[in-house]
């Protein structure tokens, strides 16, 4: 047993970032809680402790599972630990540049990555400038139509390292051949794929689905959502921020089992309100009004209300693709 507190919290912060597959997520949880309850306040800095690192894993942890406000005081305490020692690290920066993210400050988030890129050039650290830039707005860039820009900083990188974050963003480019190709060897022909012994991050598994649905990969689409059911995890905290039961609603709709869609957009909803998640809140209304055209014209009011709700949104956060694709189902209501 161990019994040295730095030790435990050494272990702890390893297990929370490393086992992070979504059938792990509530002994993450319980082990992020605990390892919590642990700290003494203030934290030491961050040269000397462990304790700073939990205050990031476990927020993190905490925020997979839909705690925005806990996670981020968290987060403010582990900013607070290294102002003491007078460190202001790139991660703090990404952190700033995820919450913007989730505010749907989107501009904002880019301006962070780009000024995370340019620092880590500057001080002689391109991987790492470029992998917190990804994790700073990666999220942002997509959502804003700006896959061109991500998919340049992603070119710089060893392949292997950001294949799925690539994959994703050729996804969002429309480049379905090089997808499928990439869905077929890394999701399907993979050994246990879909199963509770995969150990593939939930941030994988996650990107992966939504690449998986965009590109139209029905056999891919049912194995990561099989990973994600009844796991409990909710968003894929940082670096890539987003709400999962949406991703789960878009690939049960793909596989045509519709009321299960809908089940899953609805606990979206819940999850992206309750954390005032706002890009999350806005894709999906519309992918539920989408939901409800197509398979449930006796709602029409309700799926109406729900893209004009979206239509206003998409333009205020200047999300134009989905702003485009939502003007579409207007047209053609109108028609």
């Amino acid at each position: 047993m161990l019994k040295d507190p730095e030790l435990v919290r050494a272990a702890g912060t390893f297990f929370l970032y490393h086992a992070s597959t979504p059938h792990r997520t509530r002994e993450r949880v319980q082990l992020a809680e605990e390892l919590l309850a642990g700290l003494a306040r203030p934290v030491a800095p961050i040269p000397n402790t462990y304790s700073s690192g939990v205050l990031f894993f476990a927020g993190n942890v905490l925020l997979e599972v839909g705690q925005r406000q806990r996670c981020e005081d968290y987060w403010g305490e582990f900013i607070s630990a290294c102002q003491r020692v007078g460190v202001e690290s790139i991660g703090n920066e990404t952190r700033r540049g995820n919450i913007a993210t989730l505010d749907g400050r989107l501009e904002q988030a880019t301006e962070v990555a780009e000024r995370i890129f340019t620092r880590g050039e500057a001080e002689g650290f391109p991987g790492m400038g470029v992998t917190e830039a990804l994790g700073a707005g990666l999220r942002a860039w997509l959502l804003l139509g700006r896959a061109e820009r991500a998919l340049e900083l992603i070119g710089t990188m060893p392949a292997e390292s950001v294949w799925s974050q690539r994959t994703l963003c050729l996804a969002h480019l429309g480049r379905q051949a090089e997808v499928l190709d990439t869905l077929e060897k890394r999701v399907v022909a993979r050994p246990g794929g879909g199963t509770y012994s995969d150990e593939r991050s939930g941030v994988g598994h996650a990107i992966l689905l939504e690449a998986a649905v965009l590109a139209g990969h029905r056999k891919a689409a049912e194995l990561l959502l099989a990973s994600f059911s009844g796991s409990g995890m909710l968003t894929t905290g940082w670096g890539y921020p987003t709400v999962i039961p949406r991703h789960m609603g878009a690939a049960a709709a793909l596989l045509d089992r519709y009321e299960e869609a809908r089940t899953h957009y609805k606990e979206a909803l819940r999850v992206a309100t309750e954390m005032k998640f706002r890009p999350e809140i806005t894709l999906t209304r519309l992918q539920l009004a989408e939901l409800l055209l197509e398979h449930y014209p006796q709602e029409k009011s309700e799926a109406i209300a729900h893209l004009d709700f979206a239509i206003a949104e998409f333009r205020d956060m200047k999300m134009q693709p989905s702003l485009e694709r939502a003007l579409r189902h207007k047209e053609i209501l109108r028609a």
